[in-house]
């Protein structure tokens, strides 16, 4: 079977280049796909929620299907709207019946039908949007008087775009800067906004000036507000709280989330400011002109100064670097896992897995296991062969030995369907992807005459990797993004 076709790591419809699924009218959903001559075209479809149950509920009078096999979900029930879903899970929690149900309405749509985003799509045909905003605090009053000083605008298409505002008519100034940043992302219609600290630093900004400055930020491509919530994220020992912006029918990317990921595999980066980590990739020409900060930045915005001008394009040009160089992984992983392209980034390595599984049981209408129940245990072997200074290392690395021994001894947790344990002859070719994969990326197009070729080197490595004594040599982790590799200059002495 060719690689791409594989249903359960890529989802069993084919439909191509879709770039965002939103929740739309009662009982819809709208997709957004990429034509070929670049357009963007919405199809309004069809929805239907749904929830695993543990018994049937025909007593409550809710109609349900019985599902194959014997393990704990066996029943499904299938509502008409994403309003009613919430209304039937609340009623069975009131009625103390078991139930498992997806949060996300998006993850459920793509769960139920088989798709995913982006499939048949380039990394390049996909709109990307950068965006900086550089403010400054009014002396004696910090944080409640800040004023945007400048929005910087670009994308991968070339375009930018600076909005200054007029130091000496700050309100009004602002308000129209804020109404141009919204015109612009409807004019220029991007699948996805970037920017470097995007959740704690930017969009709170941009929200709370919008929303003193009573201006709208409708930003959805069916008119939806942004919106936000309060969001924790676990990456290896840190825990970062932040704000997750969402808004419909486009994904926010921030780069600072994609360097923190980078650094859990490579431990490798002095700090994760766009200017520290640009500095790592060797992404800027200048790093007098990346790096104005503070009193100097204001000074040069109240003087209306060229280095102003291009110290704003210049963050907007790293970020887009920064993205260029860590955000493949996601895009591909988005065609495989049924979650939003910003959700596929923050989604654990254990989450996305399971969100397969789930997906080829629903397929298959077959019930599904109940979740384990925590217990204690002894944990793994340690030992410790030497102490004192290591001198010349140059590279110490911990791989874990549990997956690679599950897929060799065919082990699976107790319950498992059948049709679940056959796959992990599938999901053992999902490490395998990134090479070939990335030798697409690097010939810059999807229509590249070795594109067959490179997919049928992807199969050979997958069948080689089945083959005892292969798994190792060819370990490579799709879902832990490892570029070793420095990144292009960015021009930021050019306006």
């Amino acid at each position: 079977m060719e690689f791409d076709k594989n249903t359960l790591l890529f989802g069993a419809d084919p439909t191509p280049r879709i770039v965002a699924v939103e929740l739309g009218e009662t009982g819809t959903v709208r997709v957004h796909r990429r034509e070929t001559d670049g357009s963007t075209v919405t199809d309004v479809e069809p929805f239907h929620p749904f929830v695993w149950a543990d018994s049937d509920v025909v007593d409550l009078g809710i109609e349900t299907e019985k599902l194959r096999g014997d393990l704990r979900y066996g029943w499904l029930i299938t509502v008409d709207s994403w309003k009613e879903l919430i209304a039937l899970r609340n009623g069975l929690k009131n009625a103390g019946r078991d139930f498992f149900a997806f949060t996300d309405p998006i993850q459920h749509y793509l769960t139920a039908t088989g798709r995913t985003l982006f499939k048949d799509l380039a990394l390049e045909e996909l709109k990307r949007m950068q965006l900086e905003v550089l403010s400054v605090a009014e002396v004696g009053d910090p944080g409640n008087n800040d004023h945007v000083m400048s929005i910087a605008l670009s994308d991968n298409s070339g375009w930018q775009e600076l909005i200054i505002v007029d130091p000496n008519n700050v309100e009004e100034s602002e308000r129209n800067a804020l109404r141009r940043l919204t015109a612009l992302i409807k004019e220029r219609d991007p699948d996805v906004i970037e920017g470097h600290d995007l959740f704690r630093v930017h969009l709170p900004l941009l929200v709370a000036r919008a929303k003193k400055l009573k201006t709208k930020l409708d930003w959805g491509r069916g008119g939806g507000f942004v919106r936000s919530r309060p969001s924790r994220l676990q990456i290896a020992e840190k825990t970062i709280d932040y704000p997750k912006f969402a808004i419909d029918g486009r994904h926010f990317v921030d780069t600072f989330l994609l360097a923190q990921f980078y650094d859990v595999g490579m431990r490798s980066l002095a700090g994760f400011e766009r200017t520290d980590v640009a500095r790592h990739f060797d992404l800027c020409d200048s790093e007098q002109v990346s790096g104005l900060t503070g009193k100097e930045l204001e000074r040069a915005y109240l003087s209306d100064s060229e280095m102003f001008q291009r110290r704003a394009l210049c963050g907007v040009r790293e970020t887009r670097a920064l993205s260029d160089l860590l955000s493949p992984s996601y895009f591909i992983q988005a065609q495989i896992f049924p979650y939003n392209y910003q959700d596929v980034i923050v989604r654990g390595n254990a989450t996305r897995i399971n969100a397969l599984f789930l997906r080829e049981y629903f397929r298959q209408r077959h019930s599904i296991p109940e979740l384990p129940m925590p217990r204690a245990f002894e944990g793994g072997y340690t030992d410790i062969f030497f102490t004192g200074v290591a001198r010349n290392v140059w590279h110490c690395d911990v791989a874990s030995l549990y997956p690679s021994i599950m897929l060799r001894e065919t082990t699976s947790p107790p319950g498992v369907a059948k049709h679940v344990q056959d796959s992990a002859q599938q999901l053992l070719r999902l490490p395998w992807i990134r090479a070939g994969t990335f030798r697409r990326f690097r010939r810059r197009s999807a229509c590249h005459p070795d594109r067959s070729r490179f997919a049928e080197e992807n199969d050979r490595l997958a069948r080689q990797t089945r083959r005892e004594g292969h798994r190792s040599r060819y370990r490579r982790n799709l879902l832990r993004p490892a570029f070793n590799c420095r990144g292009r200059r960015v021009a930021c002495e050019k306006r």
